[in-house]
């Protein structure tokens, strides 16, 4: 697929970036959510679809390091279906677009057999401060944001964007590759050292298991976490990091050569392969 000339990044990462002002990159986001498969309207409750359906692509803006601006949404609706249903949908994305300064600015309407919600974010950031998944470095400490694990009964629809932990993250620091956990945390990780061509060592007893998580093994392959992984120099410390952002931070482990593939060490110090479980789409 060719890419416009304007295109600095297109796909590969957690959104498209494009050459915008002197000192700024445009980015884009899309991500569609498919009733039965990403939601359950029955279960979801009042305006968290709509909630979830803007939050997953700020998540995106957030992983490069971005600030969202602008959304579009395109809706597949069945016919005959409660107007309640549509307008408890706008509920809830227009109260997050309002809590992350988002304007909705258009969008298209169409029959569907079920509900299907797609969400383009547009942002901003500036070139200083874009982080792509490619940059991981051989020593960086691998961190991750929050806990993981078990969002499926938990808060796959409440989930906070870490726009302004992003923000604060590569405005202070030296992040070197980061993304959002939406697949797992062992299908995002791998996303980050095939991107970056390094291998990885993480530790089973620095995984931050969610109270919703029945094992680590969870904590490794459900998606929908959306908390960030993130690289950078191993030598900053937990503490000044949880301080900084307001929220836990964990070191996991490190960028290692690519050779030496990504290996977790399991509680009694043995080394294995990193099997890759996250959620997949096809």
């Amino acid at each position: 697929m060719a890419i416009a000339k304007q295109a600095v990044l297109g796909i590969g990462d957690d959104c498209a970036v494009i050459n915008y002002t002197k000192d700024k990159y445009l980015l884009l986001t899309i991500d569609m959510l498919i009733e039965g498969v990403h939601f359950d309207l029955k279960k979801a409750g009042r305006g968290r679809v709509g909630r979830k359906a803007l939050a997953v692509s700020l998540s995106d803006i957030a992983a490069m390091g971005g600030i969202p601006k602008y959304c579009l949404i395109s809706m597949g609706v069945p016919p005959n279906a409660p107007l309640k249903i549509i307008d408890n949908f706008y509920v809830g994305l227009l109260k997050l677009a309002k809590e992350y300064s988002v304007e909705l600015i258009g969008g298209d309407t169409n029959r569907s057999e079920k509900f299907i919600f797609d969400i383009c974010v547009i942002g901003e950031v500036e070139k200083r401060y874009l982080v792509r998944r490619s940059g991981a470095k051989r020593g960086d400490g691998i961190y991750v944001t929050g806990r993981l694990g078990g969002s499926i009964k938990d808060k796959q629809y409440d989930f906070t964007p870490r726009v302004k932990e992003a923000r604060v993250l590569v405005k202070n620091f030296k992040v070197n590759a980061m993304i959002d956990i939406s697949d797992g945390l062992s299908s995002d990780l791998r996303h980050i050292t095939e991107s970056s061509n390094v291998g990885a060592i993480i530790y089973e007893s620095r995984i931050p298991v969610s109270k919703s998580c029945r094992s680590v093994k969870e904590a490794l392959t459900d998606g929908e976490d959306f908390e960030l992984l993130f690289t950078m120099p191993g030598d900053i410390s937990e503490k000044i990091l949880t301080k900084r952002l307001g929220i836990p931070v964990k070191i996991i482990g490190e960028i290692k050569n690519r050779r030496e593939g990504v290996k977790i060490i399991n509680k009694k110090g043995k080394k294995r392969d990193l099997r890759t479980l996250g959620y997949r789409h096809f």
